[in-house]
């Protein structure tokens, strides 16, 4: 531990990040539950009806799912090392960097609640204690898309252009990873997906900004992991 330097760290949590969130979401889809974060009104009630029929794969990909957020939160940590020569504004990174996955990670732990108490809760019962469930099911369902919007617009539109633009800045990993962060993730991501309440091309395109990012976390991840295995070989 005392060899391990934060910079190696970051690289592994980038990596796993999105390792973990290939495997929750892949788990989830095929437990037969499409989303985590379930919408309101009749689509909340699909949701419903879906994790009622879905097996324990379903809970397990979305713990996976917030593993992953946990590895993203120290992964922007440990990236701040090796970037910070890019200018002082390098600081907001990490710090906007945690405070975007401790709201997204809040607003997938909240569906999980759901699913463990509400879900069960509304399957069971009838007549008004059903609309009452309901409508409390329909406050925690837009709490967490809201607190969603908030974080993912932190780290897509925010943190990620700025360690993109930190890579074209001091060259510590090749440049294509820095034009990712800042155009397939800053614009189809974080702009994009700001817009798609009012637009659905503009959620349509975000798609591209969300596989932008994991594919950003990870060679991101596995450059910093290369950088630092060489600066430590080449003392030798």
């Amino acid at each position: 531990m005392r060899n391990l330097s934060l910079t190696t760290i970051g690289g592994i949590c980038g990596v796993l990040t999105t390792a973990s969130f290939v495997v929750g979401i892949a788990m989830m889809g095929g437990s037969g539950v499409q989303v985590l974060i379930p919408e309101t009104g009749n689509n909340g009630l699909d949701w419903i009806a879906d994790v009622d029929s879905a097996n324990g794969i379903f809970f397990v990909g979305a713990w996976f799912i917030i593993l992953g957020g946990v590895f993203a939160l120290v992964a922007f940590v440990g990236f701040y090392e090796p970037l910070r020569e890019a200018g002082a504004v390098m600081i907001l990174a990490p710090v906007l960097g945690a405070v975007g996955m401790v709201l997204v990670t809040i607003s997938h732990l909240i569906p999980i609640a759901m699913a463990y108490e509400l879900v069960p809760d509304y399957v069971g019962a009838s007549g008004a204690t059903k609309a009452s469930i309901a409508s409390t099911f329909d406050a925690f369902a837009i709490t967490s898309l809201v607190l969603n919007y908030a974080g993912d617009f932190l780290v897509w539109g925010v943190v990620t252009p700025l360690y993109g633009y930190s890579v074209l800045k001091t060259g510590a990993a090749p440049r294509w990873i820095g034009w990712l962060g800042i155009i397939g993730v800053g614009v189809f991501a974080g702009l994009l997906n700001a817009l798609s309440p009012a637009s659905g091309v503009a959620e349509g395109l975000s798609f591209i900004g969300f596989v932008s990012f994991f594919v950003f976390m990870a060679s991101l991840g596995v450059a910093l992991l290369r950088r630092s295995r060489t600066a430590t070989v080449a003392p030798a």
